[in-house]
Parts: structure tokens; C-alpha cells; sequence
């Protein structure tokens, strides 16, 4: 297996290189994603301006330190006063005569009005694809992290089919897998994990509610455990009790969805041509209208990253790409099932970073 490690230095030569594709002069960046990935920066607070000869990190008196420790060779850095970092930002790209600026859709209008008001000639452009397009491709150092993050779910869903039981909330059960979670090590979790029982787990993203959990029920649980800034993403859906013939068969279509895709994944293939090999299944099934999201997305520092799934991507997959693959069926008013693996491009394959079974597990606890 090849492997790959793509530097601070590639990073903003990738970066800088499609500053040149598209005119521009710089690009500054906001998003603590970003920052993490361009200068290896977890501060809360801070931008980057790069530029075709410059690269400067801004943050306040709170994060200098770790500014200079982590991003000495690459940044310049320089200490803005506190609560004024877009009126640093503004006055720095003024003094470097910057008129074709590259930014984030994720900068809030607040901050962009106070630039535009500092650069009243400068022109904002969005170059958020652009980025993607540099971090689809996760080396592994990367990866590592994301492995990690799956082994924490494992553990966590492990445990949480021991611990379930009829008398629980959704709020109990969101909580314990929380706790497990940063008990081994995750440094947070997925925002909004998805606790949905019953009829309830009919619901793709339901939020865990103070609904208790019975016999006959149906519990999907969607959550993820966050290692150094990167995201994970597990979903599976147990049954409390034994399962009626109804809950076997849709648990069985999805199942079958899931593992004739995650045969199907591999280098070369294209997204939109992957997520009609799942849904065919659950289509043919007689269940394609209760499927109705992607067959699976990247991820990476952000939950949501390109390329996904669906059938508007044609986005080919190549080694290094991070993607999951969730097939489900919701029946609204009934319930839903969702099972989710994680897996990582090869060169002659993948490597699935999901180890949990996928069997159903029937809660008798």
C-alpha cells in the first residue's frame, strides 16, 4: 500500500496554485477547519492570508504561542489586538495592496461587511470548492485519525448493546455513548447524534428526545467520536426484543444494500454510478421512496466534506478519499433502519475502518 503524508508545505502549495488558476491575489482563510489544515492551527480565534509570496497567520494574545510553535516555518505571525481580527485582517491586506480575495462561504456577513467597508475596491470571490477539492484526498496521518475515531465507535457500540434496555430515554442512551466515547479518548463527538427509537426511527436525522425506549422498538443511533479536529460517522439500528418478520426483512434489505455497495467501492468508480448500486436494491425492493438520502459522503475535519454519493456527483474516487456508505429505509409512522460503514479508497480497493458487526443485535438485556 502506497502511503501518503501531505505537508504543511504541499498544503499551501496546493492552495496557492489554485490562487493562480483562478486570478486571484489571495486567499484568506476564517474556518477553524481550515486554518487546522493550512497551518496546523487548533486556536478558536485566528485567519490566514496567503498569498502567491506571503503566508501570515493573525490571532490574538491568547493563541501566539501556539501560533509560533505550530506554524513558524510556514507563517508569518502576527498578534492582532483582541475583538478586532477582521479590522487586522482588512488592514493587513492593505498594506499588501490585495484587490482579488478568495474567502469562505462560512464567513459570517458581519465580518465580510467590515471588510468590504476597510477594501471598498476589492472584489470577494467564494473558493470553498476549491478547498475541497485539496482536501478530498486525506494522507495518512489523516486517516490515522479517522481510524482512531472508528475504534472509539466500536468500542462505544459494544458497550451500548450491553447497557440498552426497556425503560430508557433517548436522552439516556445519547448520553452513556457520549461518556464512552470521551472515556476512550474522543476529544468530542459528532454534533447532533441521531438517537431515534420506535416509530421515531423513521426519522433520518431524529435528535434524542425523552422518549422511552420499549419492547418491539426499533433504535437507530447515529454518532461519531472526533479525534484531533477529524469526524467520524457510525450508524446501527438494534431492535429491543425479538423482531417481528416486518423488522427482519427491511433490517435484511438494507443490510443487503450496504454490503453489495461496499463491493462495488473502489478507485475508479464513479459516485453517482455507487449510489445507484444501493438504491437499486432498496428501489427493487419496493422501498425506493423511503430512501432518500445519499448513499454516503466524505468527511474529514468538517462532518460533511466532498465528494457524496448521490446521484448529481460524478466525482471519480481515488486512493486517499474518506467515505461512508449508509444505506436506510424509513417508514414514517412505523420505523426506519440505517447501518453504516466507514471506509477508506485503495489503491486496489478499501479498507473498510468500521469493525462492529452488522448482524442485527436483539436487545434482551
Amino acid at each position: 500500500m502506497k502511503v501518503i503524508y501531505i505537508s504543511i508545505e504541499q498544503r499551501i502549495k496546493s492552495l496557492r496554485k489554485a490562487i493562480r488558476e483562478n486570478n486571484l491575489d489571495a486567499a484568506v482563510i476564517f474556518s477553524a477547519q481550515n486554518r487546522r489544515y493550512f497551518a496546523n492551527f487548533p486556536g478558536s480565534s485566528g485567519a490566514l492570508i496567503i498569498t502567491e509570496t506571503n503566508s501570515i497567520l493573525l490571532t490574538d494574545f491568547r493563541y501566539i504561542d501556539d501560533a509560533k510553535s505550530s506554524s513558524t516555518s510556514h507563517y508569518e505571525v502576527i498578534q492582532h489586538p483582541g475583538g478586532q481580527l477582521e479590522q487586522s485582517v482588512g488592514e493587513q491586506m492593505k498594506k499588501m495592496n490585495l484587490h482579488k480575495i478568495g474567502i469562505e462561504n462560512s464567513l459570517p456577513v458581519g465580518s465580510l461587511k467590515k471588510l468590504e467597508k476597510q477594501l471598498p475596491k476589492a472584489h470577494f470571490l467564494l473558493i470553498d470548492s476549491y478547498i475541497m477539492q485539496i482536501r478530498m484526498i486525506k494522507d495518512e496521518s489523516e486517516i490515522n485519525h479517522i481510524r482512531e475515531g472508528i475504534r472509539i465507535c466500536d468500542l462505544a457500540f459494544e458497550h451500548i448493546t450491553g447497557f440498552l434496555k426497556p425503560g430508557m430515554s433517548e436522552k439516556e442512551i445519547g448520553l452513556e455513548l457520549e461518556y464512552v466515547m470521551k472515556k476512550h479518548g474522543a476529544e468530542g463527538i459528532k454534533e447532533n447524534h441521531v438517537i431515534a427509537s420506535g416509530e421515531r426511527s423513521s426519522l433520518p436525522h431524529g435528535q434524542a428526545t425523552d422518549r422511552i425506549v420499549e419492547v418491539g422498538d426499533f433504535v437507530k443511533m447515529d454518532f461519531g467520536a472526533k479525534v484531533n479536529g477529524y469526524y467520524t460517522d457510525f450508524t446501527r439500528t438494534v431492535v429491543i426484543g425479538e423482531p417481528t418478520e416486518k423488522q427482519k426483512e427491511i433490517y435484511s434489505i438494507v443490510s443487503k444494500a450496504l454490503e453489495e455497495s461496499l463491493k462495488q467501492v473502489g478507485p475508479g468508480k464513479k459516485c453517482n454510478e455507487l449510489d445507484e448500486v444501493g438504491r437499486s436494491i432498496i428501489r427493487n425492493a419496493g422501498y425506493g421512496e423511503h430512501f432518500g438520502h445519499s448513499l454516503g459522503h466524505s468527511l474529514g475535519l468538517n462532518i460533511h466534506e466532498s465528494p457524496a454519493m448521490r446521484s448529481t456527483d460524478n466525482t471519480i474516487l481515488k486512493p486517499g478519499m474518506v467515505i461512508t456508505v449508509e444505506p436506510g429505509i424509513y417508514l414514517s409512522g412505523w420505523g426506519g433502519v440505517r447501518i453504516e460503514d466507514l471506509v477508506v479508497i485503495r489503491e486496489n480497493g478499501i479498507e473498510n475502518l468500521t469493525k462492529a458487526t452488522k448482524e442485527l443485535q436483539i436487545i434482551n438485556n
